[in-house]
């Protein structure tokens, strides 16, 4: 791709763009073409165990009772949240993502749905003035089971003892008496619009549905599946990121009709390479530190006619770095109705659970892998 956006701008070889291809793969025979061949690669550890260093963002990757895998990846958009003052713009909460069509070739269009439960966190329910208020209204209708109001923001109250919530409306009722100046504040969950169907490629990004956040798209989409982004407001840890470097070497066949074509063809491909491509490549993390001249040979492509082609090998070394990211240990590992954790057992879906069951959400932390006992924990 590099050469082809290189020589798409040489005026005298323009025409060979289409013929920058990989293992002679040609339909028709051109007069002139490259041929990328013969990669390889041997790995370079940076550590023994490749770990890099922990990953903070103000998104995070979490499943949904397993892994799936529609999305490779989340990051935050670095540079809207430059243009933004380093602010994140969307909303903090968990942000539900459902596939609803899967594309089934490469240029395909697949569908999802989102469904947003928002965080709301320390925000200011009541000042006592006397100390015998009994009503506050909250700003949003929280999701039931998902209340928490702090006294003076240090002391937990109690739902049903210290005060009772309306979740149809956000109101709240106070049970018990405060002091004068006692501030209440609350965090809670409330159900944001649901957005859908939301069209998706294999293997692209989508910048523009949650504004400041890279979700990233690979081939491993499956009817169904489910799956969730956190959004914090404040960077917190993400992900562990590991990584690497594979040093590679791969050959460049440059062939041509004619001797001069071949050298002037074979040297701007060095030019290319080494001049212009290397800063730029370099940035993304390719280094290319050798480009180097091979022999010359032809090869007979019709012998009635007695024509040849004329071949130049050039071969390329460059380092690239590699790295992974996996997701912390949260995991959305249960909905269930307040109470109703038997429905949920028996497989009833959300929908199944009675208008009287609000769902409530619980995350707790999931480690797979061996511990001292060599047993394998989840």
């Amino acid at each position: 791709m590099e050469l082809q956006d290189s020589f798409s701008r040489h005026p005298s070889y323009e025409k060979i763009v289409p013929y920058v291809q990989n293992k002679f793969s040609f339909k028709e025979r051109p007069q002139f073409g490259i041929i990328v061949k013969n990669a390889s690669g041997s790995k370079v550890s940076l550590s023994p165990d490749n770990f890099v260093g922990t990953v903070q963002s103000h998104v995070m990757l979490a499943y949904v009772k397993h892994p799936v895998w529609p999305l490779e990846w989340v990051r935050e958009d670095l540079n809207y949240l430059r243009e933004n003052g380093d602010v994140m713009p969307t909303l903090p909460g968990v942000y539900y993502i459902e596939i609803l069509q899967v594309p089934e070739r490469g240029q395909d269009v697949g569908f999802y749905a989102m469904d947003p439960l928002l965080t709301v966190t320390d925000e200011p329910v009541l000042h006592f003035l006397s100390g015998i208020e009994h009503e506050a209204q909250l700003q949003h209708v929280p999701v039931k089971g998902t209340v928490r109001l702090w006294q003076n923001r240090h002391y937990l109250l109690v739902e049903d003892t210290d005060y009772r919530v309306n979740y149809q409306n956000g109101s709240i009722y106070f049970l018990s008496s405060f002091n004068q100046n006692t501030l209440i504040s609350g965090d809670y969950r409330y159900a944001g619009e649901s957005r859908g169907p939301i069209p998706f490629v294999w293997n692209t990004a989508d910048f523009k549905t949650l504004p400041g956040v890279i979700l990233a798209f690979g081939k491993r989409a499956r009817l169904g599946d489910k799956l969730a982004v956190v959004v914090y407001p404040d960077r917190v840890d993400a992900a562990n990121a590991y990584g690497g470097r594979f040093d590679v070497t791969f050959e460049v066949d440059v062939i041509a009709q004619d001797t001069n074509q071949m050298e002037e063809i074979a040297d701007l491909v060095t030019m290319f390479l080494w001049g212009e491509k290397r800063p730029i490549l370099s940035d993304e993390g390719i280094e290319i530190t050798n480009v180097s001249m091979g022999g010359e040979s032809e090869e007979p492509y019709d012998e009635v006619a007695d024509l040849n082609y004329y071949i130049a090998s050039l071969t390329i070394e460059i380092q690239a770095d590699w790295e992974m990211h996996i997701p912390l240990p949260l995991t959305i590992s249960r909905i269930a109705p307040k109470g109703g954790l038997q429905d949920v057992l028996a497989g009833l879906a959300p929908a199944q659970l009675g208008p009287n069951n609000s769902l409530f959400f619980q995350t707790v932390p999931i480690i797979a892998g061996r511990n001292n006992s060599f047993e394998r924990i989840a």
